[in-house]
């Protein structure tokens, strides 16, 4: 819900006024709410909350209270300033900076929504319409929103809303019934998929080491996940464990460590490299078993974004940053719902990508990267704090039986 509040004067809450004002915004499709009364009969004051589910209706609602005599914020019916970017990549100082919720902004008298939603971006005027856009990608002389009247935001009900995850607040604890949470979850991705709606999954490593890659693999085959967001350690190791049985030189099935196994990694990415990359490994038997394995089998996408921390990488990784975020992006349209799985870097990257309104489930084994994403503005993100292994499993039961 988007909303305006104001000061209401004595004058209109004796008698039939106050409850004409309140019909009137009735009528135009939002609804007031009076807070906060104050001083005598004579001298009272209180604050007039109106709010609506659209702009539109908002503004209805604020011009008939207006009529009413009621005095408006200064800007509430305003147009939203721009000014050209100075040079490719270089915004004007006061720029409005954007969230990951839901925002409207007026241009020549109408309210458009933000398209491509997401933080930390300018809002740039592109073919008459507001567009997120990420500050290395405005060019000059486009017109960019600044600070100030003809925008609103609506930020997310947070727990308890039917929208929302409400068998959970977003508050991170480690005392809840695992196993109940992956049937949530579970009904959360009948839910998105009946609504046509894409599942991605942020993956980690530490699926690999935990023994998760197994329920994760039958999940995609079974055509549970469409995209799989990842970096150069997961892959390498999903198939460092497919070629040689381990994952960073630990044996899958003892659980101890192999004798030279600190190259095994090494040893995969040159040997799925040496075939062309991924897919062609699969394709001629070299790559039996495995996420990626499935991935390639299934047609399910998958992107692998660089860091300064890969070794080898394997030919599929995306190794400038640049390009890797825009990959991301592209892979994300259509998101209903991201599962970000025991990957730190990768998941807050993502969260920063996505409008606030994709149900967001972190899982990692400790407290401290739910609140670490909730904290850097994923604030839809429920925190799952359990083994990843075990989560995948459970969940997996839940979609496709034991």
């Amino acid at each position: 819900m988007i909303r305006e509040t104001m000061t209401i004067d004595g004058a209109l809450l004796g008698g039939p006024r106050l409850p004409e004002l309140l019909g009137a915004v009735a009528a135009a499709g939002a609804r007031g709410v009076v807070e906060e009364l104050r001083g005598d009969a004579t001298r009272a004051t209180a604050r007039l909350v109106v709010e609506a589910a659209e702009p539109q209706a908002l503004d209805a609602a604020l011009l008939a209270v207006q009529r009413l005599g009621v005095a408006l914020p200064s800007g509430a019916l305003a147009d939203a300033r721009t000014a050209p970017a100075e040079r490719d990549g270089i915004l004007p100082d006061d720029f409005y900076a954007t969230s990951n919720f839901a925002t409207w902004v007026r241009l020549a008298g109408r309210w458009h929504a933000a398209r491509a939603q997401k933080m930390d971006c300018a809002l740039v005027v592109r073919d008459g319409a507001p567009t997120c856009v990420k500050q290395r990608l405005v060019k000059q002389g486009e017109p960019v929103v600044l600070l100030g009247a003809g925008i609103r935001v609506d930020p997310p009900v947070l727990g308890g809303s039917a929208t929302t995850f409400a068998f959970m607040s977003n508050d991170v604890s480690s005392e809840v019934n695992k196993a109940a949470i992956a049937a949530r979850v579970a009904a959360q991705l009948r839910e998105t998929r009946a609504a046509g709606e894409k599942i991605v999954v942020v993956a980690g490593p530490a699926i690999v080491h935990s023994g998760g890659d197994l329920a994760l693999a039958r999940l995609v085959r079974a055509g549970w996940i469409d995209v799989l967001l990842a970096g150069n350690a997961f892959a390498a190791h999903d198939l460092e464990k497919a070629l040689l049985g381990t994952s960073l030189g630990i044996c899958a099935k003892s659980g101890k460590a192999r004798d030279g196994g600190s190259r095994h990694h090494l040893f995969a990415i040159n040997a799925v490299n040496r075939a062309g990359g991924i897919a062609p490994a699969v394709r001629s038997g070299l790559v039996k078993s495995g996420v990626m394995h499935a991935c390639v089998q299934q047609g399910t996408r998958f992107v692998l974004a660089g860091s300064i921390r890969d070794d080898g990488p394997l030919h599929d990784v995306i190794p400038d940053i640049r390009d890797a975020q825009v990959a991301y992006l592209d892979a994300l349209q259509g998101c209903g719902l991201c599962l970000m799985l025991a990957t730190g870097l990768h998941s807050i990257a993502v969260g920063n990508l996505l409008p606030a309104r994709v149900r967001t489930v972190c899982v990692d084994m400790t407290e401290a990267l739910p609140t670490k994403l909730s904290n850097r503005g994923t604030l839809q993100a429920i925190g799952v704090v359990t083994d990843v292994g075990y989560f995948l499993e459970r969940l997996a039961a839940e979609l496709l039986g034991p």
